[in-house]
């Protein structure tokens, strides 16, 4: 019956730590969109819990030390559901930036399409003038983005990197007004 405590006990421990560092992973996230109020009660609910978790553990681990393996393994578990729950939520911005030759200019021209802002620089790589495209994008673009840049992948180089905060929000220009509420929220 003892054994029936631990793991019970184990997989609360678990499943407790699971929920704590995924919840970590959308805070780091939100700190680094600059999302203030998201990062405050992310953080507030994840130190509640961790808090709760270390303290049973740390009560516990000397006379169970099969606790610590769970703590371990929650930790772990919650490090690859943090990054799956991250890539399933269309939180935050991406830029992409485009380097090569006239294709580039067509990739611009296809992003407008998308109603996505860049910026097309001319710069000097080692073959030669090179084209530069810049797009600052929100996440939830990326899946109509992403067929785009496959098609273009063997033509140019691209890296797509978290945006981070801007000073301007360079949306679509949409032919339906915004609603009030969402109108504020871009400010």
């Amino acid at each position: 019956m003892e054994w029936l405590e631990t793991l019970g006990i184990g997989l609360l421990v678990m499943l407790a730590r699971m929920t704590d560092v995924t919840i970590g992973t959308l805070r780091v996230i939100s700190v680094i969109d600059g999302r203030m109020k998201t990062s405050f009660i992310l953080g507030f609910v994840e130190v509640v819990i961790w808090l709760s978790v270390i303290s049973v553990t740390l009560d516990r681990i000397q006379e169970n030390p099969w606790l610590g393996l769970f703590f371990a393994l929650g930790f772990s578990i919650g490090n690859v559901l943090g990054i799956w729950v991250e890539r399933r939520i269309p939180l935050g911005n991406l830029t992409l930036r485009v380097v090569g030759d006239d294709q580039v200019r067509s990739l611009a021209s296809e992003l407008h399409e998308l109603d996505l802002s860049t910026t097309l620089l001319k710069g000097e790589g080692r073959t030669g003038e090179k084209n530069m495209l810049f797009c600052f994008m929100p996440k939830r673009a990326l899946p109509r983005v992403q067929p785009l840049l496959k098609a273009y992948r063997d033509q140019v180089f691209y890296t797509l990197d978290y945006g981070g905060i801007s000073n301007k929000v360079l949306m679509p220009r949409t032919k339906t007004p915004l609603s009030r509420r969402r109108s504020v929220m871009r400010k």
